[in-house]
């Protein structure tokens, strides 16, 4: 199966495990399937190779991703806690995100350290992110390139990576549903089924298992989306009060923009959440006709042609109608 990733990458990665012994994995701040999933895959590999490892992330692990962490090996980054493992560590590998800004207090810290620093993502990037940059947009997950390094260095693919990884691209492609469902997905999980994972069972945990939090959330969400612009485009928002009202938290929120893009005739999905510090978070969700990662970038974000996110501040009441109002340049049709 022919991939993405070069064989002088993997050739340098092979190298920079081969010489070094003590290693820092991460990924976003509330992560999702993707970066966990990937995580634990590349964690697992370092174990064949008998390597030291820490797997450190700036959120906790989401109740429906923790079968993917039976052990609690992963982490939720404390300075205190953790300087001295950052600082006796040889590299710091980044998955699933090349924006120092996701890697919030943690992504601080390593700055300051003498720290080699190894990316692999599958998010658009303007310019180099790490010591050593492994991107491609092409790819449907980060998930599918774990699996193309990991298959480069002859990793032995366990059930536990294999689910891993199963997990890292059902979770990013929507369930093979969204454009980015490439045919290497479906090559890729073709293999990992003959491995003999259970994917009902990865379903269940990951989209059968939310709680009573998130569903009452839904429910307030959904309660007040919007529609405009004759119907292409609905957007709905979550204020902290929304959270405080249900019980939920920002873990509750995730997979929550995709929702609006099943509604017949919308072509574009926004969600506008209001974050502790005042910020807003705007995710940007299109069905695959529309390009929203430009509207994102007006806005200091960015990401996909057909999913991106953005952060600005707030307050939320204010940030909606500039938003929306901008967006409408998106259903224009073109001068000729």
């Amino acid at each position: 199966m022919s991939g993405l990733i070069q064989p002088d990458e993997i050739a340098r990665i092979d190298r920079i495990v081969s010489k070094y012994a003590n290693f820092v994995i991460t990924t976003h701040v509330n992560p999702d399937g993707d970066g966990l999933g990937s995580e634990v895959a590349f964690a697992e590999f370092l174990r064949q190779r008998k390597k030291t490892f820490s797997i450190i992330n700036n959120s906790p692990v989401p109740e429906n991703y923790r079968f993917l962490d039976p052990n609690a090996q992963m982490e939720v980054f404390n300075k205190e806690r953790h300087i001295e493992v950052l600082t006796s560590a040889d590299v710091l590998f980044i998955l699933d995100i090349s924006d120092w800004g996701r890697l919030r207090k943690l992504g601080e810290l390593v700055h300051d350290l003498s720290l080699k620093t190894v990316c692999i993502d599958h998010h658009p990037v303007k310019e180099p992110f790490a010591d050593v940059d492994i991107i491609y947009p092409e790819a449907c997950s980060t998930g599918e390139l774990i699996y193309e390094l990991l298959k480069g260095l002859g990793a032995r693919f366990t059930q536990r990576i294999c689910e891993a990884i199963y997990t890292a691209i059902l979770t990013d492609t929507g369930s093979f549903r969204f454009t980015n469902t490439n045919p290497a997905a479906h090559r890729i999980v073709a293999e990992l089924l003959e491995s003999g994972i259970n994917p009902q069972k990865i379903y269940s945990n990951v989209y059968e298992n939310q709680s009573v939090e998130r569903v009452k959330l839904m429910a307030r969400v959904l309660s007040e989306l919007r529609i405009e612009y004759d119907g292409r485009l609905a957007w709905m928002k979550i204020t902290q009060q929304m959270l405080k009202e249900t019980g939920a938290t920002l873990k509750d929120t995730e997979g929550l923009a995709d929702f609006p893009r099943s509604i017949a005739g919308v072509e574009v999905a926004l969600l506008f959440m209001e974050l502790e510090d005042g910020k807003v978070k705007i995710s940007f969700r299109s069905k695959g006709n529309v390009v929203i990662n430009g509207l994102a970038q007006e806005f200091s974000g960015g990401g996909h042609a057909f999913a991106a996110g953005a952060s600005t501040d707030g307050p939320i009441e204010a940030v909606i109608p500039v938003v929306l109002k901008r967006a409408g340049a998106l259903f224009e049709k073109p001068k000729h």
